[in-house]
This record gives structure tokens, C-alpha cells and sequence, in this order.
């Protein structure tokens, strides 16, 4: 394993929405779609910083507008 491996925050979709303003809903709608950028882990939807920003960069086009 690397020294200098840094494991990014991990944030489930209630706290997600919290942040983004997004309701709980729409992240699952998203996520059913295969429009929202997270991973599983067993049941567990999980997003980084990163996949939040690829959320926000894509604004309005998520929904294909």
C-alpha cells in the first residue's frame, strides 16, 4: 500500500441532500438513472467531494436539458 494513500471522505445520500440542497428523492431518482456519480458499498450509496462537484458542474444537464 502507498504512504501517502488518502482515503476521501465518504457522505450518504441524507447528508448529501443536506449539502446540495438536492431532496433525498431526486438523488435516488438520479442515482436509478445512472446520472448520479457514486458507488455502493453492500446497501450503502456513498459520494465524495468529487462525485458532489461532477453534480454540481453538470447542473440543469442531469435531467438531459
Amino acid at each position: 500500500m502507498e504512504k501517502n494513500c488518502k482515503i476521501p471522505k465518504l457522505y450518504g445520500l441524507n447528508e448529501v441532500s443536506r449539502i446540495l440542497g438536492i431532496p433525498k428523492g431526486t438523488l435516488y431518482n438520479m442515482k436509478w438513472r445512472g446520472l448520479l456519480p457514486c458507488f455502493k458499498i453492500g446497501k450503502h450509496i456513498r459520494m465524495t467531494e468529487e462525485h458532489m462537484m461532477q453534480v454540481i458542474n453538470m447542473g440543469g444537464k442531469l435531467y438531459g436539458n
